[in-house]
């Protein structure tokens, strides 16, 4: 419980860049250290009276948000962003000249400053944790100033805000934590662009720590050029891990007409019969359909004329339904002798296969008992 993630080194080589971009492979502790003597430098030149142990100084206050530093060699180029490029550069650029005399002085090693511009303070944490810690060191009511900040940022076009206060906050005896927020903060969205800011605020009855989260939207990656695609011929076939068959275990193949030709274990071969020998069709009820329509339709002497001959017709069909019968019953016969014949010339085939070995072993036998 309670662990948190910087928003900022989560999202370092996604949607944020490091803000330290060198490379050392000896002395890279002091070089690290003397990254965090830069930034404290200049928070406490342009932040705090009294050598930074005082409160802020309005007149002092250039607004740095965020200090970049790269390294190449004995050079080292340092990126100011602030939101009053005013105060750092001074009359005639004398602030630069001044800055880079005293980091040189620090480093022991050849520095350039640039400055860039904030646009919009209010979409800077850093800037609006700043400005609720001046605030509060002045005794403002911080309910007040942490919704006002929240307000501001959220009117100039931030998604979502959330401030946190911690401390012994106006002043009471028992220390707590205050937090305001409007809109969303995803945080667990590595595309948002979100950032983080964090100060402490010096009071008499001790210090306020002020973070403050803001969402400025998400940052999609950019469309680049379709991938070419590659012919299948030159593609690449990868062979997937799992069991291979090993070579001479397969079973012999057969031949596409023995296999058909061959039954399955346990089936017996169908025997053909011939058409001749079929059983007959029986004739179809359509042929009936004209005669007893003539029936109907004649007087009553035709139509007993008509029923005597319908009782022939069926006597006939009775007669061939009994010789259809007859000769189903012969093709079953001849069916079976067929079988019968075939099991015998298969047991005489076996018999004859089998006299020889059974003559060896025969033989065999009356030589052991001799």
């Amino acid at each position: 419980m309670g662990q948190k993630v910087h928003p900022i080194g989560f999202r370092l080589g996604i949607v944020r860049d490091w803000r330290s971009r060198w490379f050392a492979t000896k002395g890279y502790t002091q070089l690290v250290l003397e990254d965090a003597t830069i930034r404290e430098y200049f928070r406490e030149r342009f932040t705090r009276g009294d050598g930074g142990r005082g409160r802020r100084d309005r007149t002092r206050d250039a607004g740095i948000g965020e200090v970049e530093i790269e390294r190449a060699a004995n050079n080292v180029r340092i990126t100011l962003h602030t939101a009053k490029p005013g105060i750092i550069i001074g009359r005639g650029g004398k602030g630069i000249d001044d800055l880079r005399g005293d980091l040189e002085r620090l480093t022991k090693r050849k520095v350039h400053i640039n400055v860039q511009e904030i646009r919009q303070a209010e979409l800077n944490a850093q800037l609006v944790a700043e400005n609720i810690a001046g605030q509060i060191e002045k005794r403002v009511a911080f309910k007040r100033t942490v919704h006002q900040a929240v307000q501001r940022s959220m009117r100039v076009g931030a998604q979502g805000i959330k401030v946190i206060c911690s401390g012994r906050l106006g002043g009471s005896e028992m220390a707590r934590t205050y937090s305001d927020k409007d809109g969303k903060i995803p945080l667990h969205t590595l595309r948002a662009d979100i950032d983080y800011g964090f100060t402490e605020a010096r009071t008499t009855a001790g210090h306020i720590g002020i973070k403050v989260w803001i969402y400025r939207g998400d940052i999609l990656p950019e469309k680049g050029s379709p991938r070419p695609e590659v012919p299948a011929a030159k593609r690449e076939v990868k062979q997937r891990p799992g069991w291979r068959r090993v070579p001479g275990a397969a079973p012999p193949e057969q031949a596409p007409e023995q296999a058909a030709a061959a039954p399955e274990d346990g089936v017996e071969a169908a025997v053909e019969v011939p058409a001749a020998e079929a059983a007959p069709v029986a004739a179809p009820e359509q042929e009936s359909a004209p005669e007893a329509q003539a029936i109907a339709e004649s007087p009553p002497a035709a139509a007993d004329a008509g029923e005597g001959a319908q009782d022939e017709g069926a006597r006939d069909e009775g007669a061939q339904d009994e010789g259809a019968q007859d000769e189903g019953a012969q093709a079953e016969t001849l069916i079976e002798a067929d079988d019968a014949e075939d099991g015998e010339e298969s047991d005489e085939a076996e018999e004859q296969a089998e006299a020889p070995e059974q003559r060896l072993w025969d033989e065999a036998y009356d030589d052991e008992e001799q």
